[in-house]
Order: C-alpha cells, then structure tokens, then sequence
C-alpha cells in the first residue's frame, strides 16, 4: 500500500472510532511548514499539564487531514469530528479549477445580479491557465469599461457567432471560451419557429467541437433558470451558483453542482469559500463597469456550420452576400415581431427589412427605408 493509502486508511480508522482531534486552521495551510506554527502556538496555550501524547496525536491527525485537503477529498473530511461546514467550503478552490480541466467541459456561473459572476469566472480562468503551464488559449466578449479588451496575452476578443467560430477553428491547442449575455440576445431575439434556439444549439455545438474536442465553456448565467438559454442549462457538465453579493457576506462563496440535474434537485457536489478577486489592474482584470455584447450575425447557419466548424466560405451563404452594388445598404432594425408582440429590433440590411429569423413574416414588399428615393 502507498503511503498516502496507509494513511488514509490510518485516518479511516480513526474516524470511524471518534478519535480525531486536530488543529483545523493547519489543516487549511498550505504550507505544512504554517500547519507546523500554528500548532506550536496552539500548543504554547495549554495546560503545562497536557500528556504529551495528546500534542502528538493531534500532529497526526492534522498532517492526514492536511493530506486529505490537499487531495481535494472532501468526504474524508466532512466526516471529520468537529470539522465545521466553513472550513469544508474552504476546500473546495481547487477542486473547483480541476473541475474545469476536461477537454470540452461546459461550465455555467449563475447567480443574482452583483453576486461577481464575471469575476469568479476570470479568476477561475486565470487559474486554470496557470494550473495547465500557460498551454491554454482564452476567448471572451467581455470588454473592460474603457472599452479596451482584457490585457492578457492569451485573451482574444470576439462577440459575434461568426468571429467566435473562426477563432475556434483556426486556434490551436487547448481552449476556452468565456461567454456572457449570450441568453439575453437569445431571449430578445427567440420566436414561435424556434429558429433562433435551433442556430444557437449548433452554435454551443460547434463550439465544443474544436479541433481534438478541447474546447471549454463557461457561460454566465442569469438568476432565473428560465432566463438562460435552455441549452446552456441542459449540457451544463458543472453548475456554480454564486451565493449572494457583498452586502450578503456571500460575495467569495459559492455552490458547485456536478450538472443541470443535480442542480435542479438541490443535492450540491461541494461549496467553495474565498473565490478571489480579480483587481482591475491586472491583465485578467475587467472594473464593476465592464460590458459584453454579442451578435447572432449568421444568416444559415445550417449551411455555415459543417461537421461541428464554420466553414471557410461562410460569407457566401450570407443573404447579401450576392448583392452587386458597391455600396452596402443602411442597416436598419428589423420590423418583425416576436411571439410576444414585441419589435424584434434586430439589424438587418435585408430589402424586406425582416432579418433572418423573422424572415417568414416577409410578403414580398421591400421596406421603404431601405429603397432609394425617387
């Protein structure tokens, strides 16, 4: 047996009989040399009288325990005697960053507006490139509110399916997109023949379909499931609910569930403390007035999308892509409606002045306000 077996096993034993006493704030240091310090200082309190044996036994038990944080085995510790759920959560970070590792993992951050979704996702992320030696390439809509695009090298810019697609197919290596406001697009732009969600399904799809099938996910959510595209919700390989905002007392801590499902049924996978910051200084960094926008800007996706990649021709499929004028007709909001009677408020530079998506409203009479003045 291992010697990490040995004492897991040791320490199973212990459990089981109620013999665990230990030092928690050295179980939480990462450095076993601070685990060490501390239990000194614990030591140097008690009671001149204390055996001797006691002090050791509780070393051994912190030194497991500490093996135990370290290995992200949460149910070792859970079952801890006098292990409180705060000092659980706290162990969680690590685990939180391996959980976005596998190749084509979809991970979704939910939460309450001001719960630092945006944060925790950049902070994971910056967290992950470091946990894979730098070997990851970062693609995001987010923009800092200089307007300015995040500063770290491997951070590209993208917002629309077209430039995201393009980036995806043409990146080498490992990969990882960050989307946000992808649902509220979806949501504004969704009617009664499904079109829109069908495109952005093949969309995600292609996305998770890059080259050797490494790229990752993580998509910010809304608070309101309803809210969120249904395939964001659905594939979700992880869901991180993020507790609550600052004035909560919450803003660092969050709930992981291994799935939409085990969300959905309230049976949590681990809950993390001390999510970090991400000060704006930094090249990760985006300020609170950060904005991202995003544009459905394919025309056919179905033609444009082929076995999981954008094509290279894309552009051709384009419903102005066979105009023969020079100049490029004025784009102007689209004069569909949606299902909900609302304008749908999209551009177009279509003579019907319906985009793509409300196209079949069109009865063949050119929008006035893209024909030319008599």
């Amino acid at each position: 047996m291992s010697d990490s077996g040995w004492k897991a096993a040791e320490l199973s034993d212990k459990l089981r009989n109620g013999d665990v006493d230990a030092n928690l704030e050295g179980i939480l240091a990462d450095d076993p040399q601070v685990g060490d310090v501390l239990l000194a200082c614990e030591r140097a309190e008690l009671d001149e009288d204390a055996p001797l044996y006691q002090l050791l036994s509780r070393q051994t038990a912190t030194d497991s325990l500490r093996d135990a944080r370290l290995a992200g085995d949460v149910t070792t510790m859970n079952t801890a005697t006098g292990l409180s759920d705060t000092r659980i959560e706290a162990t969680g970070y690590d685990m939180l960053v391996k959980a976005l590792k596998p190749a084509a993992q979809q991970v979704l951050i939910k939460g309450p507006k001001g719960s630092g979704k945006t944060t925790k996702a950049l902070d994971l992320t910056r967290h992950l490139h470091a946990e894979m030696d730098g070997d990851l390439s970062v693609l995001t809509n987010i923009k800092r509110s200089d307007g300015e695009e995040i500063r770290h090298d491997a951070v590209d810019y993208a917002d629309t399916l077209s430039g995201m697609l393009e980036w995806v197919r043409d990146t080498p290596g490992e990969k990882l997109v960050i989307g946000d406001e992808w649902s509220s697009t979806v949501n504004a732009h969704a009617h009664g023949g499904g079109e829109v969600r069908a495109s952005f399904s093949r969309f995600i799809n292609a996305l998770r379909k890059g080259e050797g099938g490494s790229t990752r996910l993580i998509v910010i959510g809304h608070e309101h499931d309803t809210d969120i595209a249904a395939i964001l919700r659905t594939q979700s390989d992880v869901v991180i609910q993020a507790d609550g905002k600052v004035d909560d007392g919450l803003i660092d801590c969050a709930t992981v569930y291994d799935g939409w499902e085990d969300y959905q049924r309230e049976d949590h996978w681990f809950r993390v403390r001390g999510l970090r910051d991400v000060p704006h200084s930094s090249d990760w960094g985006v300020s609170t007035n950060y904005f991202a926008t995003f544009e459905l800007d394919l025309d056919d996706p179905e033609k444009q999308i082929k076995r999981g990649r954008l094509v290279e021709d894309w552009q051709q499929y384009q419903d102005d892509a066979d105009d023969e004028e020079d100049s490029t007709p004025e784009r102007v909001t689209c004069r569909g409606l949606k299902t909900s009677g609302d304008d749908c408020n999209q551009l177009t530079n279509h003579e019907s002045g319906f985009c793509a998506h409300h196209r079949n409203q069109w009865d063949g009479d050119a929008d006035p306000r893209l024909t030319e003045d008599d």
